[in-house]
């Protein structure tokens, strides 16, 4: 699989129907993507936003049926558009009949999720205990997430099978690859209580020898192309990534390169400013890293330029003068979308994540406007919200508008050399968000000069100090 990819993440419920999405399709393709990621579409209670999966093979009807996704791929084949279904191996839906046939003891699914007599005194991804209790089989069942999102048993070769007959279903019907969702914590070294109190599960999950052959089984094939998300992004090292992509994913997109600009591990309980040092020098580390797949904002996170107070070009030009060889943008953002006003009231909130960051910060003895001005700034929720594609339209025609400007960065990104293939020299990083570094190939140097505290325009200059693309 050839390097250099363009990935494009759409959120369908942001958009509307798979027909819908389909309409959308001649006009961001514009952009030049190799690949569009779709967040789940399959059947689900939508617990977490689709991520609580109850059947793998059928279209949820929101989004439309089988024959509407037919259509998308048609379409998508017309502009040599990729789909990658968001594949969500983890956990199902409490709602699934593997979970339902399991909970009742059935003696073919029995051992489909993990059981326990006891509790561990693990903590879930989205606060409180990671085991619940299951009044019908009278055990505990692990759940890494929501209650509602029981943990499947990688151990239990039935379940490989499973996934691996669901990867073939969606292939003979036009899927170019996946995207797997919490891809390295899928099987534990231990059943046991961690050595800290109420420590978080993950850790006993994270990234096994288990795992990754696991993965290896599933996506260990040349004829799909495959992306990870990694869970703990902030812990994972370059041997990690390696281990992780070296037979089963072209790429690895590691949101942690967002968390360490602001916060620990994804734990959005403070308005903390952002730390832009720390910040570019985790880029300058990671991104020459050919397998990395560099993001500014997904849909788990608030838009960029409210979340890093920042102008969208210059976020554009961070993004792909870096050494970038499978980027990815999240619908929208190439639009410069800021943060919308979302609503005071909780009860508002869709995102099971958002309600439960608010109940942790008032257990902690946050004031309930405290609660929610954190949950404003940092929920998942901002970048979920419908796009106008009026502005769309308009700034289509518009030539110095955001979504211009990423299109001519992108066409640069793909056929400028100095920018696909040069190296990283990193000559300046500043506290104030100001990054200065040069692309060196074969003695051609490009200077590139970010600035994300817009007192200067972000730049790119050749060797003859000529202003190839400024930001203003």
């Amino acid at each position: 699989m050839s390097k250099h990819k363009l990935i494009y993440q759409i959120y369908p419920s942001a958009i509307g129907t798979l027909q819908d999405i389909a309409d959308r399709i001649p006009l961001i393709a514009k952009l030049g993507m190799d690949y569009i990621w779709l967040s789940p579409v399959f059947y689900s209670p939508w617990v977490d936003g689709g991520y609580d999966v109850a059947d793998y093979k059928r279209i949820d009807p929101r989004f439309g049926t089988m024959n509407d996704f037919r259509h998308l791929v048609a379409v998508c084949n017309k502009y040599h558009i990729g789909i990658l279904h968001d594949l969500v191996l983890n956990h199902t839906s409490s709602e699934h009949p593997w979970f339902l046939a399991s909970e009742r003891h059935d003696p073919w699914y029995k051992d489909y999720y993990v059981w326990v007599d006891k509790p561990l005194n693990w903590q879930s991804f989205f606060g409180g205990p990671a085991f619940e209790y299951s009044q019908i089989r009278g055990k505990y069942y692990l759940h890494l997430y929501d209650k509602k999102q029981p943990d499947l048993n990688f151990d239990n070769p039935r379940v490989i099978k499973e996934f691996k007959d669901i990867i073939k279903f969606w292939t003979d019907r036009g899927v170019a690859g996946f995207r797997v969702d919490s891809a390295n914590v899928l099987a534990e070294d231990a059943l046991k209580s961690g050595y800290l109190p109420r420590i978080p599960g993950f850790f006993n999950y994270y990234q096994t020898k288990k795992t990754v052959k696991i993965l290896e089984k599933l996506l260990g094939t040349d004829k799909i192309f495959a992306v990870a998300e990694p869970v703990g992004g902030d812990f994972m090292s370059k041997t990690r990534l390696h281990e992780l992509t070296r037979k089963a994913f072209d790429a690895s997109f590691n949101i942690g390169t967002l968390d360490v600009a602001d916060t620990f591990f994804s734990m959005k309980d403070h308005l903390g400013k952002v730390h832009y040092r720390r910040w570019f020098w985790k880029l300058a580390r990671w991104t020459p890293e050919e397998r990395f797949s560099f993001a500014l904002e997904t849909h788990d996170t608030p838009r960029a330029v409210s979340r890093f107070n920042a102008d969208a070009k210059s976020l554009a030009m961070l993004q792909f003068l870096l050494p970038s060889h499978y980027p990815c943008v999240y619908q929208g953002q190439e639009l410069g979308l800021a943060n919308p006003k979302l609503s005071s009231n909780i009860n508002d909130y869709p995102g099971v994540a958002s309600r439960q960051l608010y109940q942790r910060l008032r257990r902690e003895g946050r004031t309930k406007k405290q609660a929610m001005n954190i949950v404003k700034q940092a929920s998942r929720d901002n970048a979920r919200q419908p796009i106008d594609w009026a502005d769309y339209i308009l700034q289509d025609h518009n030539e110095k508008s955001v979504l211009n400007f990423y299109r001519n960065i992108i066409k640069l990104w793909r056929e400028d050399i100095v920018i696909s293939e040069g190296e990283l020299k990193v000559k300046r990083i500043s506290k104030r968000g100001i990054f200065d570094f040069d692309r060196v190939y074969k003695g051609k140097r490009y200077k590139v000069h970010i600035d994300l505290s817009g007192h200067t325009p972000s730049t790119l200059k050749n060797d003859l100090g000529q202003v190839i693309l400024s930001s203003k």
